[in-house]
């Protein structure tokens, strides 16, 4: 037990007796989307947590990427925190910066989310779309849709 009293004693000398902020474990999610329109717009990503899932400007994070006359493309997340996320998905066709619907609420552009959930016919809750974070470096792959193809 002394040695213990002793260890703690010790590191408190070095701490000058106050507590340290370690940083959180965080970690880069790289995402690559598929399915994506070449000629199209650019590609939307945005990662939320479980309060905020499908509301509006509510991303923890997001990214906008450029598809470059590609069926594929990647970007990554930085500095996340190890938690459970959803991500959700568009392409941006007519360059608005948003997920055109029609008079109905359907989707007109292609989007998609994380876990791949079919989604025609309702929204994807939180845990349809749920990617557990939990190391340093992650990869998710999400293929784009129109309502159609769903």
């Amino acid at each position: 037990m002394n040695g213990v009293l002793g260890f703690c004693l010790l590191l408190l000398t070095f701490t000058g007796g106050q507590s340290q902020d370690w940083p959180a474990a965080s970690a880069r999610l790289k995402v690559t989307v598929s399915g994506v329109a070449p000629n199209g717009g650019n590609i939307h990503v945005a990662v939320h947590g479980e309060a905020t899932f499908l509301q509006d400007e509510s991303a923890l994070s997001s990214i906008v990427l450029s598809p470059r006359g590609e069926a594929d493309v990647s970007g990554q997340l930085e500095a996340l925190p190890y938690d459970t996320y959803a991500v959700a998905v568009f392409q941006d066709m007519n360059g608005n910066g948003q997920l055109d619907k029609n008079a109905l609420g359907i989707p007109t552009e292609p989007y998609a989310f994380s876990n791949d959930p079919v989604v025609k016919w309702r929204a994807p809750t939180f845990n349809d779309a749920a990617v557990p974070l939990n190391q340093a470096e992650q990869a998710i792959l999400i293929t784009l849709k129109y309502w159609k193809d769903y």
